[in-house]
């Protein structure tokens, strides 16, 4: 019987790497756009430096923007979303990326923890955005969504509270951003799932993070894309 191999977590970081790089292999015009003019787009926004002079002027803050916090941005700004659902908003520092592209947003989030909570409140208060925090476990929102951002990281969620609660708030034109899909093996099976779903129509896979959209018009199939 030949033995199996399995990669490394360095090997499928190099894997993923090498998977659609810059647009090579993806032959849907709506991914192709995605992935070349958001996803690896590398020059800086105005907001950049408006992001990060406000994080080093707060007084309750200790952090840094990552890429995974600036792609936020770009799909926002890329697809000019209005209605943000925030699950698991943390310190906010991810928040004020989803609503930096314009002050028409309305972002409602959710963090459960109690320090976190305070932390990222106080910050919205000096940001200047309409951003409503709450600590309720399952969002009270019962219209469409254009963007919801779940950071398993900081909000346990399970199958049920995808299909069940924020499946039922999206849209053809929505998209939801779910980070830490590869940090155990349950969110690795939650992740699977997900894209799965007849709900869902293209999925890209970050590694790290993994983006679900759900126009009909798109053919389902999922992609595994350098980041």
């Amino acid at each position: 019987m030949p033995k199996i191999y399995r990669l490394s977590r360095t090997g499928l970081r190099l894997y993923y790497k090498i998977r659609h790089h810059r647009g090579h292999g993806i032959h849907s015009p709506f991914v192709f756009g995605l992935v070349t003019r958001v996803i690896e787009e590398k020059r800086p926004f105005y907001a950049y430096n408006e992001i990060k002079e406000f994080i080093s002027g707060s007084f309750n803050l200790n952090q840094q923007l990552n890429k995974s916090n600036l792609l936020s941005f770009k799909l926002v700004n890329y697809f000019n979303s209005k209605k943000i659902l925030e699950i698991g908003a943390g310190t906010g520092v991810n928040t004020l990326c989803l609503t930096a592209p314009s002050s028409d947003i309305k972002c409602i989030g959710i963090e459960l923890q109690e320090k976190k909570y305070k932390s990222a409140q106080l910050l919205y208060r000096e940001w200047g955005r309409n951003i409503t925090l709450h600590t309720d476990k399952v969002p009270q929102v019962s219209e469409i969504q254009d963007c919801i951002c779940v950071d398993l990281r900081n909000y346990d969620a399970d199958k049920s509270f995808f299909f069940d609660t924020l499946f039922g708030i999206v849209g053809n034109e929505s998209f939801i951003i779910i980070k830490g899909i590869r940090t155990n093996k349950k969110r690795q099976a939650l992740w699977k799932n997900l894209r799965d779903s007849q709900k869902v129509t293209v999925s890209l896979d970050l590694y790290h993070e993994g983006i679900l959209f759900f126009n009909p018009k798109l053919f389902k199939r999922n992609y595994r894309i350098s980041f």
